[in-house]
């Protein structure tokens, strides 16, 4: 029996913990002992429920006490906790996901001598958008972790540039979902007619740029008051998207839920899925939206245009451009043949290039070759 842990910062179930849950779940327990660690010093109110849908699939749950998600003094303590762990379990593979478990644990792990260490770049924090020096120190950090493992996977093709000095190429594993999990689409029936209705789920921090797509929605509600935005997330910007929400008197259109853990409800009444995001290194939010039938409009950054095609499945433009992003929402809006034929071809995408078990055979690949 092989010992496999994998490890995650947020004890959350957003998209990454998404990945590794289907990850671990479609390893046999006969075959493999599943362990999944998480951060003990970051509360974000679903700690609970993340650990109950871990053990439910036979993994055990730990938690680290020194890992932050922030860069700080306290990550060589975070390290030295790592070793410890490693060098008492004696895994067989460990697995890190996104950047500050993936330079503290794979340093550790092959300190440790883990025989096998693979890290999935979910994301990475050098873009346009970070000035010097900051983007230079990132981008070292990343690259001298990549020194410390055995095989990388990365979620687009896009971050391929950044890695064609390794011996090794990294390579490229599509994020998947288990759509035969999610309650069937149903033909929007109970919608409400008179009412457009835009949906936007995620965090409401800088990488998703909120406040973009509220400059875009009070746009798009000039033109058509019928429109009516929900932002689902919660997030370091949430004060200032309800502040922005209030100053512009956008109550009665835009309304914000925070945190909820099933949006279903939401995506099979809604008209249009929308993001504003920065930089995005996959989204499984957007295969989500698709499964639904439901046309996204979104940026064109990273990984985004390996996932929506624009003009196929969604509209994309450029980031920080609410005008633009206002006027595709407008375009689908207007023109409800083009919503459908859109959203039809959305669900035809992501259920035929992004299944969960294409995912999955392909990290098990990683993890007997």
């Amino acid at each position: 029996m092989r010992k496999i842990l994998h490890i995650q910062v947020l004890p959350k179930l957003s998209g990454v913990q998404k990945v590794s849950l289907e990850i671990l779940k479609s390893l046999p327990n006969e075959e493999y002992e599943k362990w999944i660690l998480f951060s003990d010093t970051i509360d974000c109110g679903d700690k609970e429920e993340c650990t109950r849908q871990f053990e439910a699939i036979g993994a055990k749950v730990i938690f680290s006490k020194k890992m932050r998600r922030e860069i700080c003094l306290q990550d060589l303590a975070a390290t030295k906790e790592l070793y410890d762990l490693f060098k008492k379990e004696k895994f067989d593979i460990v697995h890190t996901n996104s950047t500050k478990p993936g330079i503290i644990g794979r340093i550790a792990a092959t300190m440790a001598g883990v025989p096998l260490v693979i890290h999935t770049v979910h994301g990475l924090a050098f873009h346009k958008f970070v000035k010097f020096p900051r983007w230079q120190f990132y981008w070292l950090c990343e690259m001298f972790a990549s020194l410390f493992c055995h095989k990388i996977a990365l979620v687009n093709s896009y971050y391929q540039k950044h890695f064609k000095w390794l011996k090794r190429m990294p390579v490229t594993i599509y994020n998947g979902i288990d759509f035969n999990l999610l309650p069937p689409h149903e033909s929007h029936s109970n919608k409400n007619e008179d009412k457009i209705n835009i949906l936007c789920v995620g965090r409401l921090d800088t990488p998703k740029d909120p406040l973009t797509l509220l400059a875009a929605a009070r746009l798009v509600i000039q033109q058509h008051p019928e429109a009516h935005f929900t932002l689902v997330g919660d997030g370091e910007l949430y004060e200032q998207c309800r502040e922005y929400i209030q100053k512009h008197q956008l109550e009665s259109n835009v309304n914000m839920t925070g945190w909820l853990n099933d949006v279903t409800d939401y995506y099979q009444t809604y008209d249009i899925f929308a993001l504003s995001s920065i930089y995005e290194s996959f989204g499984l939010i957007f295969l989500e939206a698709g499964y639904y039938h439901l046309p996204t409009v979104a940026t064109n950054v990273e990984g985004i245009p390996e996932v929506v095609a624009d003009g196929e499945t969604g509209l994309l433009c450029n980031p920080r451009d609410p005008e633009t992003l206002a006027k595709n929402i407008v375009y689908l809006i207007e023109h409800p043949e083009e919503r459908k034929r859109i959203g039809d071809n959305a669900y035809n995408r992501v259920t035929t290039l992004f299944t969960s078990e294409k995912m999955v055979q392909a990290y098990k690949k990683l993890y007997e070759e």
